[in-house]
């Protein structure tokens, strides 16, 4: 499929060819029709990019006495067509990575692409005049934010006014997770204090627990725990580990484009799949204490929480509202 993908295009003719996807592929047409130089390269635009369309690869290493791999982050298409050519006896010349052409940090920008190119097929750029900017003052800092109405950030003030209440709120660790939520380390909430991979704020909060006093609250997203949550739960209570982790359920994977997961409860019409509720996989897990909020209703939140942190070993905290976006995309406006 990969190989015959209406998504693969190959245009252009000559003996240097590109390879490119994603944004570096727009980089690559842009620097193509700037430097005028179609007539004289081979461009394959993947669209299609796994698994890797040997085929396609094979068919379009013909001819060529040269290859430019355009691609941001790791050679993965780059290896992928060295094997290729290896395989099928090709004998060119390779830009990219490993020929120190591209570099695998940072991402790449059109000049930088178009650089390349042009020194490859032997183009001279002209040299242009940077404009002197030194009177413009820097733009403002514009981060990353929940959304208006976000039921996590009730959610954040919540749990930051119950350890207030409780004497404790400078003296906490916040193991967080990877979701919309992460974004709870930006100020004014500041409650994320370590975050390394999906599902990690459960296994973390074990260690955290075994190597300092401090009370711990960490904070995991509903399609997260399902995917990686679960094993560490089930680690902490056998090991008889003591911190407070809050499942912020949105009935929704929010922050990847509103994908379900197993344990969604709002559902888009015609959804028919079983659904598995979390506490049910919480008490399978064999948590004793187990809480409930709306994240809405803050009064009786706050006052959930706090006899929640006050309890010793693994306590779990169910914070329960809908993103916000997804409950206008699947009900409407409420």
């Amino acid at each position: 499929m990969a190989c015959d993908s209406p998504f693969n295009t190959v245009s252009g003719d000559g003996q240097t060819g590109i390879v490119a996807s994603g944004v570096a592929a727009c980089y690559v047409q842009d620097a193509i029709a700037e430097l005028g130089c179609a007539h004289s390269v081979r461009f394959l635009k993947l669209g299609f990019s796994y698994p890797v369309p040997e085929r396609l690869f094979a068919s379009f290493l013909k001819g060529l006495d040269r290859l430019i791999v355009v691609e941001e982050l790791e050679p993965f298409q780059e290896e992928a067509l060295r094997v290729v050519a290896h395989k099928n006896g090709a004998s060119l010349e390779f830009i990219g990575k490993a020929s120190g052409a591209f570099s695998r940090l940072y991402e790449f920008d059109p000049a930088h692409v178009r650089r390349v190119i042009a020194d490859s097929l032997g183009i001279s750029l002209p040299d242009v005049e940077q404009p002197d900017l030194s009177g413009v003052p820097p733009l403002p800092m514009r981060p990353p934010t929940l959304c208006k109405g976000c039921p996590h950030r009730e959610t954040y003030n919540e749990v930051k006014e119950a350890l207030t209440q409780l004497g404790v709120v400078e003296n906490t660790v916040y193991p967080t997770d990877i979701g919309c939520y992460t974004l709870g380390m930006l100020p004014p909430i500041g409650m994320a204090d370590y975050l390394l991979c999906m599902g990690s704020s459960v296994g973390t909060s074990s260690g955290f627990s075994i190597s300092t006093d401090q009370k711990i609250v960490s904070f995991i997203g509903d399609s997260t725990f399902f995917h990686s949550g679960i094993p560490s739960l089930c680690s902490a209570v056998h090991n008889d580990h003591s911190f407070c982790l809050v499942i912020l359920d949105n009935s929704t994977t929010a922050m990847t484009g509103h994908q379900p997961n197993p344990g969604i409860w709002m559902r888009p019409p015609g959804y028919e799949k079983p659904r598995i509720a979390i506490d049910e996989v919480v008490k399978g897990c064999g948590v004793k204490h187990l809480y409930k909020i709306n994240p809405y209703k803050k009064a009786d939140a706050v006052e959930t929480l706090k006899e929640a942190l006050a309890k010793d070993g693994v306590t779990v905290v169910i914070a329960e509202a809908p993103c916000v976006l997804y409950a206008k995309r699947v009900g409407g406006r409420k």
